[in-house]
């Protein structure tokens, strides 16, 4: 136990990161060496040039310096990463080419951990203030993570309450973007070698999309978060710590939607996407409460080290969504939909591994999770059909789930320079979900249909209770065999390389779509299941220190097969009873086999005393393999279409995306130094996924675009102080980074006008000012 926590405390003062895709800026010995980078990547402390994988580590040094004040901007920092967030009800990452629609409701792609333990992904897209350390693990995590995502994972640590030394800091920051973003934290022993707390904080504002409605009259929209958090720790023996992390956050956000097109009814504005204007009545917008806690123990019994946490997660989400939003209906009735999600999880994982054995070093460990969730919808319909009846339904969505996990990692020492890994990992995966969705009444009537309104009002009754999801669908309970085998050599003492193979595993489902159309499909309810999904990867790379330390050079290839890949497609239609093609809301998910494989390369270089350079670049090819999916291109005589998609890009990942750094600082005579620094990021055209939501002129694929952050300042020697001025995009890039098609009500009274467009963040100007104590 002293010597893990003496690793940890060697963590904690950690000034450098190798950027395994990142930016990092390096802090400078006598010597002129990168300090080394340790992790705890697979549930033990080392360095992260000793571990046989792709893994990547954003500091907060890195953050602090990069100006990185939320979730989303970690992708500027690393390379063959997608984060996103369409709007402020939906999130979603992508990892290796590996990416899901948020609303397909299928498992992640990639997960992701706070100190280790799962939480949503919505809850992850939050504000980053006082971390340790961001871990990002790329590829299959079959073994040793909570979840067996595919596509990789992303832990976010937490800077923890020290034992001994008090620490702490200050920092405000002001953009161009209305922005204010506030921080402080501080921590310190209470009882010096026995307990101690830290205690930590941030306030966020700025002008959200800064998308104007010229419709509803919002011409100020704004983002406001706030959080706190709290952390203590306890070392109860000699051989027994206990750790607490609580977290609170609120965000509200205002998210009107920017229209792009030419009205075919010749009425309402022609707008491009950098017009930013929205045209709904409503306008939408989001807000996201989350309590996170976790309770982590580490004991040294018997020569082994066993490490216990607890999480408990509890989050409540709010948005409204305008679903007019061209504004063509003018008769009065609302078009909105309300939605509420609450969730709460809590996990359980208890590890016992052996340490600094001589041949063979081995963990077991188990785990569990039980979430449940919980979706209530309220929305307005409209029937054009019947001069502009307006409808509303309700619905709720229980989403319940309980992982169960045993699994064994080992490590065998062949040689000094010849490591063997293994680890195996056994899930049993149980799932509960339904759809009901019921009448609530009408909202507008017509006035020539005033007189039969009870009636009508009836008629629409005897539709409901809509069943999405039947008795004999709502439980599924499957299990399955994760694992990894890995081999190391050392070539050198600076250099390594290494093969792996690892599996990841997704369970199967169904998908949820609220219409009673779907006894149309050939197969009914059962045309809606999905199976579950298998990947195989294999990686070959290296990882290197060269020139004496002063830099590192690290790459992987790598290649995965799956089987069943999670595909999801909207817009589709079935045929009904008279042969006519009704709509299918929601999306179907659906299986197909698919391979991505790809070659990602980082590096850090100290070019000088005062100079450094770090880099990296992914290269991410996905296609289907033989596969094909839902889709409204019939044989005579089919109800449902199917499309031959061999070939085809998997996602709306780019193929290629690029991340350099650099930093130059010059001494002055009084101690302090100047400093300009430079974070770019390139990213490759990729396909726009939602071409198929809707008709009109939606595009088939994004344009590349380059990315471009200046920052320079004053800071004293320590780093104890520091003033900086930035300018973020500092070429006003102006792409769509994400399009739909026209909305139902777009389509149809005008036949598909306007698509709803989201462009990059505007050219931002800020100033930060930093005081550490």
């Amino acid at each position: 136990m002293q010597q893990i926590r003496s690793r940890i405390a060697r963590l904690r003062k950690t000034a450098i990161a190798t950027a395994v895709g990142v930016a990092s800026v390096p802090a400078l010995s006598q010597s002129l060496v990168l300090e080394e980078v340790i992790v705890t990547a697979q549930k033990r402390v080392e360095s992260v040039q000793d571990i046989a994988a792709t893994v990547n580590v954003v500091t907060a040094e890195s953050l602090e310096k990069f100006e990185t004040f939320g979730f989303a901007e970690l992708e500027q920092q690393t390379a063959g990463l997608t984060l996103s967030s369409p709007n402020a009800r939906n999130s979603s990452i992508s990892m290796r080419g590996v990416s899901i629609d948020p609303e397909a409701g299928a498992a992640s792609a990639v997960d992701v951990y706070w100190n280790e333990a799962v939480v949503r992904a919505d809850v992850a897209f939050s504000q980053l203030y006082d971390l340790q350390r961001i871990e990002i693990l790329r590829g299959p995590q079959g073994t040793l993570q909570g979840n067996t995502s595919p596509g990789g994972a992303i832990n976010l640590i937490t800077r923890r309450a020290d034992l001994e030394v008090a620490s702490g800091y200050v920092q405000g920051s002001l953009s161009s973007n209305d922005g204010v973003n506030l921080q402080a934290a501080y921590g310190a022993p209470i009882i010096p070698g026995t307990f101690g707390m830290r205690v930590a904080g941030v306030f966020d504002q700025n002008n959200s999309n800064d998308v104007e409605n010229i419709t509803s009259g919002l011409d100020d929209p704004q983002a406001e978060a706030y959080s706190g958090r709290l952390s203590t720790v306890w070392q109860v023996t000699d051989t027994l710590n206990a750790e607490l992390v609580y977290q609170y956050l609120n965000r509200e956000i205002d998210d009107p939607k920017a229209m792009s097109g030419t009205d075919l009814l010749g009425v309402r504005p022609t707008l491009d996407s950098t017009d930013q204007t929205a045209l709904g009545k409503t306008n939408d917008y989001g807000e996201l409460r989350f309590d996170l806690a976790n309770l982590i123990l580490n004991w040294e019994f018997a020569g082994h080290d066993v490490a216990g946490i607890i999480g408990y997660q509890d989050s409540e989400k709010r948005s409204r969504t305008e679903n007019d939003r061209a504004n063509y209906i003018q008769s009065g009735a609302p078009t909105w939909q309300m939605a509420e999600t609450e969730a709460d999880s809590s996990s359980y994982e208890l590890r016992i591994s052996s340490s600094d054995n001589d041949f063979w070093d081995y963990m077991v460990g188990f785990y569990y999770r039980d979430q449940n969730t919980q979706t209530s919808f309220f929305s307005n319909g409209i029937r054009l059909d019947v001069l502009g009846l307006g409808f509303a339904t309700q619905g709720t969505l229980p989403v319940n789930a309980n992982d169960l996990g045993i699994f064994t990692f080992n490590t065998f020492y062949l040689s000094e320079s010849l490591q063997l890994e293994f680890g195996l990992r056994w899930a049993d995966y149980e799932r509960f979900r339904r759809a009901d969705i019921n009448y609530a009444g009408l909202t507008y009537v017509p006035p020539p249909l005033a007189p039969i309104a009870g009636v009508i009002d009836a008629g629409f009754a005897e539709n409901f209770p809509i069943e999405g999801v039947s008795t004999a669908n709502e439980s599924t309970a499957e299990d399955a065999f994760t694992g990894s085998l890995k081999l190391r050599w050392d070539w050198s003492d600076d250099i390594s390389v290494y093969a792996s193979y690892n599996r990841g595993y997704r369970p199967g489902g169904i998908s949820i779509v609220p219409s009673p159309d779907i006894q149309f499909l050939p197969n009914g309810e059962n045309d809606l299941l999905h199976d579950s999904e298998e990947s195989d990867a294999v990686e070959l790379g290296f990882k290197s220190r060269l020139m004496d330390g002063r830099a590192t050079l690290n790459g992987a290839w790598y290649y995965q097969q799956f089987d069943g890949y999670f595909g999801f497609t909207r817009g589709v239609q079935v045929l009904n009873d008279v042969g006519a093609p009704v709509d299918l809301p929601g999306g179907l998910i659906f299986n197909g086999d698919a391979i991505i494989w790809g070659v990602e390369m980082e590096g850090e270089i100290l070019l000088t005393e005062t100079w450094n350079l770090g880099g990296a670049v992914s290269y991410s090819k996905g296609e289907w393999d033989g596969a094909s999916a839902p889709c409204n291109e019939r044989e005579p005589g089919e109800v449902l279409g199917s499309c031959d998609i061999d070939g085809e890009a998997l996602g709306g990942e780019p193929e290629w995306s690029l991340s350099l750094n650099s930093e130059y600082f010059i001494p002055l005579d009084d101690g302090t130094q100047v400093y300009l620094r430079g974070l770019y990021k390139y990213t490759d055209t990729r396909i726009n996924t939602e071409a198929s939501a809707g008709i009109g002129a939606v595009t088939d694929e994004f344009e590349a675009y380059h990315n471009l952050n200046l920052y320079t300042g004053w800071r004293s020697a320590d780093a104890m102080w520091d003033l900086s001025l930035w300018v973020k995009n500092v070429t006003d890039e102006d792409e769509i980074t994400f399009q739909q098609g026209p909305d139902q009500f777009d389509v149809g009274v005008s036949g598909g006008s306007y698509t709803q467009t989201n462009i990059l963040q505007e050219r931002t100007f800020g100033v930060t000012g930093r005081y550490n104590f």
